[in-house]
């Protein structure tokens, strides 16, 4: 079925990147790191550090980004061995991640920063916000899933390839169905990007999965927003509600795992509200 001319130019309009980002690296302990950063040309507020979920890259949160960079500087980094971040020298634990993003906060000098965290990013935003207490201001979480024993046992190992494409198929299947509701386009950048990490796809859930985060996120003394949408972890993020020292968690049933690329508008509102109070 071919698209249309309206429906292609809506294709192409979500695959630009938005005219207020720039592209740069900065080197950490074990090459360099890619990210995205947007300046307003005047701000008084802190800059907004984004750190991604597992299979995906910054290119999926170029949107929400931008937007947020209206008003502040606003960066989303690709995680060692995401995008075009070189990868770690090992199968990862999220203090390693916490690590590399340490080496970007010092080598771009930003100060004092907020940190936004979307699923393994979470992961990354808590642990860096427990290390960082003094350079750290406010925290959000999209996402917060705390596992149960059982629920993260046949999801550590790295993928098996196969000559037919079959786990491509998989990837493209799983991907339609956080995103299908939405827009095939999405699908398809989400889908691409996923797939960048290759060999090391399996570095984020082996991170996570080895991460207590019921345990780490009392330890975060900054105010802290966790937003839950309806995605496949649902029921996971709600048990870190009664673990928030300071702050909220927002219930957003109308979205899903899609929520920072389809409605990153919306979602910015909430964000902004909370970083500004």
């Amino acid at each position: 079925m071919e698209m249309s001319s309206d429906d292609q130019v809506v294709a192409e309009a979500l695959w630009r990147s938005p005219a207020i980002l720039k592209r740069a690296y900065a080197d950490y302990r074990y090459g360099q790191l890619h990210y995205r950063i947007g300046r307003p040309a005047v701000s008084d507020k802190l800059p907004l550090v984004l750190f991604h979920q597992t299979g995906s890259s910054g290119r999926c949160y170029e949107n929400f980004t931008a937007e947020m960079a209206r008003d502040r500087t606003a960066l989303v980094v690709d995680s060692p061995s995401s995008g075009t971040s070189d990868p770690l020298p090992r199968a990862p634990f999220i203090e390693d991640f916490a690590d590399a993003m340490e080496d970007l906060l010092d080598g771009l000098k930003l100060g004092p920063v907020d940190l936004m965290g979307d699923h393994t990013g979470a992961f990354v935003a808590v642990e860096l916000a427990k290390r960082r207490s003094q350079q750290v201001r406010r925290v959000v979480l999209n996402a917060a899933p705390i596992f149960l024993e059982g629920e993260t046992a046949v999801r550590t190992y790295p993928r098996k390839p196969d000559l037919d494409g079959n786990h491509i198929l998989a990837r493209w299947r799983r991907v339609l169905g956080f995103l299908a509701p939405t827009s095939i386009t999405l699908g398809e950048l989400e889908f691409i990007e996923g797939l960048r990490p290759g060999p090391f796809t399996y570095h984020g859930p082996h991170a996570v999965f080895s991460y207590p985060l019921g345990d780490n996120i009392p330890k975060v003394t900054q105010p802290l927003l966790i937003l839950r949408a309806k995605d496949d972890l649902w029921e996971q993020t709600a048990r870190a509600r009664p673990l928030i020292a300071t702050g909220e968690m927002i219930d957003l049933p109308q979205y899903g795992r899609e929520m920072l690329m389809a409605h990153y508008r919306e979602v910015a509102v909430l964000v902004r509200r909370f970083l500004d109070t």
